[in-house]
């Protein structure tokens, strides 16, 4: 490690006690307490890293490249820290102390994730309940001194909106700005409203759209669409990362955390209300026109909408499993702390249980799966993957512990979904490996889900990894498959931990991105659970796989992967047809904007939580006997490895 700081300090006086922290190449530094992470250091400056583990120095996915100061490779370093990383200059932010002044890599100079905003839905049934009318009241004189708002509610009336008194009602918003309005412009005004609610008093003519925020709130991604209320056409896209991922990667680590206090709950909703707030603006930016969010309709899972109203979410996370609500209605935002004079009125699509929630109401909802009469077999596959089936006039759903493989996380050179990770991997036709990077970038930096999935299934139609999952010495592989080639066995490495396969870097060069066998034992876990949670809806059902209808991938994971490769490696049951199975991008959007549009969308949600029958997992028999078998990968292909 450099003992001197490099030129891209900054120099501090003398006088100055605290350390300082440098990023570069941005230039973003900060003066931190000495003995404080350097996490914090980060976080401070808005620089955003993973944290799977929640910042407990487990995993070392937070690491960054310290290039200047002293920043030693301590205990807590080697616990989640290779060696050759630690020669390097890689160190774990969670648990390096700041003690003397540092410069280090800016991680966000790489890059961000890959958001999926694309959906697809069927038709929205139209019915939003929105009104517009030009009013023009009489000036108040002595003789008339009726308040602003009663003048406004009985002009209404007589258009036919309302009953003169009360409805429909005037949000504290609409009354903090109609007096200007109405003087402004001669007591003339254009009102806006859904049902018994204004929601919004402009100037008389100002004809901008009557625009409404449609957002899925992801684990680790939120994605917004703005929407014309009235048109229902999509005005712009705007896509974030999920801020509350400084405090764990999974749902469960957010949870212990907002359960220290109310102050740590009070920060996971606002870092998510704050998030959702800037999206509102950059929508409207890109619109490239005013129009300005008057209503929202957020659907997100169980423990992320708890989190998001601020309620307390720790009996998500205990057996048995209890949510303290599964639909909210609509929320008054501002009380949320949204920025701004209206923070508009937010419907929560409801959720069925603490592990099925509102996303996957908004996706079942969206592909009408309940209606279509179809066998459908629905999947949302992350970190806890959710299933459903739709068959013989009747919904289940479950939701299987996948862990974080698919996330990257717990995979010795996992990343998420961002450039430069590994997304496909296949056998080249010169019998070498095939691999292709996110955004193209080179050298790969890592592995995302999708290409995690590609790899282990490649490595079994290879017969480089055989059924029980264990990865083969060259000289076996070679004996399983003869025609495997000299190529694909040569980049299998023997390691004090077992085999590892070489996905990427010369052997000569350092820094082999290699796919070990605990690799392969944390995606077995995690196809095992999702492949049994699926055999047990399908036996509960009285549905056999090859009888499904359609299978249908959601999420960002289930959009990208390749169901070839799905089926190779065993993530979906045996005799499932490959033709039947279609990816549908973010779900949980398109949902969301149905329930923005409209109000009988809104109804079939609230009444499509009551009509899915939930099936718990945990403790059942059958569950445990078909995870223990689709542990187990499919018997080893036989298919030419070119093809």
């Amino acid at each position: 490690m450099a003992s001197a700081l490099s030129a891209t300090a900054v120099l501090r006086p003398r006088f100055m006690p605290m350390p300082v922290v440098v990023f570069s190449p941005s230039g973003k530094s900060i003066s931190v307490e000495k003995g404080s992470r350097l996490a914090d250091a980060a976080r401070a400056l808005g620089i955003r890293l993973p944290a799977p583990c929640g910042g407990k120095g487990l995993c070392g996915k937070c690491r960054v490249l310290v290039t200047g100061g002293e920043a030693p490779a301590d205990a807590r370093q080697r616990a989640c820290l290779s060696g050759d990383r630690l020669a390097g200059g890689w160190r774990a932010t969670c648990v390096l102390p700041v003690d003397g002044d540092l410069v280090v890599a800016d991680p966000e100079a790489e890059g961000g994730d890959a958001i999926l905003t694309d959906f697809t839905a069927r038709e929205i049934r139209r019915d939003s309940g929105m009104w517009e009318r030009e009013i023009e009241l009489a000036s108040p004189s002595p003789q008339d001194q009726e308040p602003d708002a009663a003048r406004l509610l009985a002009a209404l009336a007589k258009r036919g909106i309302g009953d003169g008194v009360g409805k429909p009602a005037l949000p504290l918003p609409i009354l903090r700005r109609l007096p200007d309005i109405l003087r402004e412009n001669c007591f003339k005004c254009r009102v806006i409203g859904m049902g018994d609610v204004v929601l919004d008093v402009r100037a008389p003519g100002d004809r901008a759209p009557a625009a409404g925020l449609a957002v899925d709130i992801g684990t680790t991604t939120i994605a917004a669409a703005l929407c014309d209320l009235f048109t229902l056409d999509i005005l712009a896209v705007s896509s974030a990362a999920n801020p509350q991922a400084r405090h764990g990667d999974d749902v469960i680590s957010r949870i212990d955390y907002a359960a220290r206090g109310a102050g740590e709950r009070d920060e996971m909703r606002a870092l998510v209300v704050q998030t959702l707030a800037a999206l509102a603006v950059e929508a409207e930016k890109r619109a490239g026109f005013s129009a300005r969010p008057l209503f929202a309709a957020i659907a997100g899972n169980t423990a992320m909408t708890h989190l998001l109203l601020g309620v307390p979410a720790q009996a998500l996370a205990l057996a048995p499993f209890i949510p303290v609500f599964r639909s909210a209605g609509v929320v008054d935002t501002g009380r949320l702390g949204w920025a701004g004079d209206a923070p508009p009125p937010s419907y929560i699509v409801p959720g069925v249980s603490a592990y099925v929630g509102g996303d996957i109401t908004a996706g079942l909802l969206a592909h009408d799966v309940c209606r279509t009469g179809k066998r459908t077999l629905f999947l949302d596959v992350g970190t806890n993957g959710e299933i459903a089936l739709a068959a013989n006039g009747k919904i289940y759903a479950c939701a299987a512990a996948a862990g974080p493989a698919f996330e990257g996380a717990r995979i010795s050179r996992g990343m998420r979904a961002a450039a430069g990770a590994i997304a496909r991997v296949g056998v080249a036709a010169d019998g070498d490996l095939d691999i292709g990077t996110i955004d193209s970038v080179l050298p790969a930096k890592g592995l995302c889900g999708t290409g995690l999935l590609d790899a282990i299934a490649t490595l079994i139609r290879t017969g480089v990894v055989d059924e029980t999952g264990r990865m083969l010495e060259p000289e076996e592989a070679l004996e399983a498959r003869p025609d495997l080639g000299e190529k694909i066995a040569a980049r299998i490495r023997e390691t004090p931990e077992g085999c590892a396969f070489r996905l990427a870097g010369s052997p000569s060069g350092g820094d082999e991105l290699l796919l070990t066998q605990t690799d392969v034992r944390e995606f077995q876990l995690a196809k095992g659970a999702i492949a049994a949670g699926c055999r047990v809806l399908l036996d509960i059902a009285g549905v056999r796989t090859g009888d499904l209808d359609a299978v249908l991938l959601a999420g960002g994971f289930g959009n990208y992967l390749d169901p070839g490769s799905a089926i190779a490696a065993g993530l979906l049951p045996a005799g499932i047809k490959p033709d039947r199975i279609r990816s549908i991008g973010n779900a949980s959007l398109a949902g969301a904007r149905m329930c923005l549009l409209s109000r009988f969308e809104r109804a079939e949600a609230e009444a499509l939580i009551r009509a899915v029958e939930y099936v718990e997992l945990s403790g059942r028999d059958d569950f445990q006997t078909a995870f223990a078998e689709e542990m187990l990968f499919p018997e080893v292909f036989t298919e030419p490895l070119v093809k």
